[in-house]
């Protein structure tokens, strides 16, 4: 395969997995205000959403539009960390390796894209958030399913799920930092009153966000706590939405892409199998100290592998 190639397919993985996670996280965080606690307000909400989607306000006391906020990190396409700069992005690094897909799956991806770029603004201003939210993220689940159903599982196939892959242990990661710090900030509003139902409701949003609800009171039984809630989304290896489950995917599709027969210390393959070894075997009692520290070094974690994979596959 070709480096061009293989970065193209790579980065299409990202940036469709990236757009479901900021689509979903949008919708969830936006609509928590609907039925949430008092101290839930719109501001707490906005400035969460903006830490989300990349945009920087060094005015903490600014009153926030909430159009404009919204606008911004849905379909703003001069912002590069918007819903619609991540389509444009996966739908360019798709339509240079057509001949690589199925019709199948780059019909899927332009739809996307075409579905993005004609949506009213003026209509996702004042009552399309959820409709633009939750059809965005049905059009990745139809890409991810072209994907397994109509390629060939060769390197190609693999190489998108390496993307896939390493952007959700991303995503994760981030939208757990980012529920933390606005969990930290209501114990700091609230101070010596009771924040406990407030920090509860907050990991309920965490969990949607992130699709674990469900999946997550099936396997404990209620009521939330944080370690198992942190369990559940770094260290479970068999949740499709774990930290620990991605990066061994990732380590998994790096396996099936590699020619060595051996494993040299200084290896792409040695590398990405160790990072998956430690979170396999990651204990929480290891991070409850400073869950924000851990979360800080995953993500530069993740920020190697990728370089690693860039000097490893994708050298022009």
């Amino acid at each position: 395969m070709l480096s061009r190639v293989a970065n193209s397919l790579y980065w299409m993985g990202r940036y469709v997995e990236r757009s479901e996670h900021l689509a979903r996280y949008l919708n969830v965080q936006y609509f928590s205000t609907l039925d949430a606690p008092m101290s839930q307000n719109k501001h707490f909400v906005l400035k969460s959403i903006m830490n989300m989607g990349g945009i920087v306000d060094k005015d903490e006391d600014k009153k926030l539009s909430e159009e404009e906020v919204l606008f911004k990190v849905a379909l703003d396409k001069e912002n590069p960390y918007s819903i619609i700069s991540f389509v444009r992005a996966g739908r360019e690094n798709t339509r240079s390796i057509r001949s690589s897909i199925s019709a199948e799956l780059w019909e899927s991806i332009n739809k996307y894209y075409h579905f993005m770029e004609n949506y009213p603004i003026d209509v996702f201003q004042t009552r399309g958030l959820y409709d633009l939210c939750f059809r965005a993220i049905r059009y990745c689940a139809v890409i991810r399913a072209n994907m397994y159903d109509t390629l060939i599982h060769d390197n190609v196939y693999a190489m998108m799920n390496l993307g896939i892959h390493l952007e959700r242990a991303v995503q994760i990661t981030r939208i757990l930092s980012s529920k933390l710090y606005d969990i930290f900030s209501i114990n700091m509003a609230l101070k010596d009153q009771n924040a406990k139902p407030i920090e509860n409701y907050q990991w309920t949003i965490t969990l949607k966000a992130l699709e674990a609800f469900d999946m997550y009171h099936r396997f404990y039984n209620p009521p939330l706590r944080q370690k198992h809630i942190c369990e559940f989304l770094i260290i479970n290896p068999n949740f499709p939405r774990s930290i620990a489950f991605n990066v061994n995917e990732v380590k998994n599709y790096v396996n099936d892409i590699s020619l060595q027969k051996t494993r040299s210390p200084d290896s792409l393959e040695f590398f990405i199998e160790k990072n998956a070894s430690y979170y396999k075997f990651l204990d929480y009692s290891e991070i409850s100290d400073d869950l924000q520290k851990f979360l800080g070094e995953t993500l530069e974690n993740m920020y190697k592998i990728n370089e690693r994979i860039q000097q490893g596959y994708m050298q022009l």
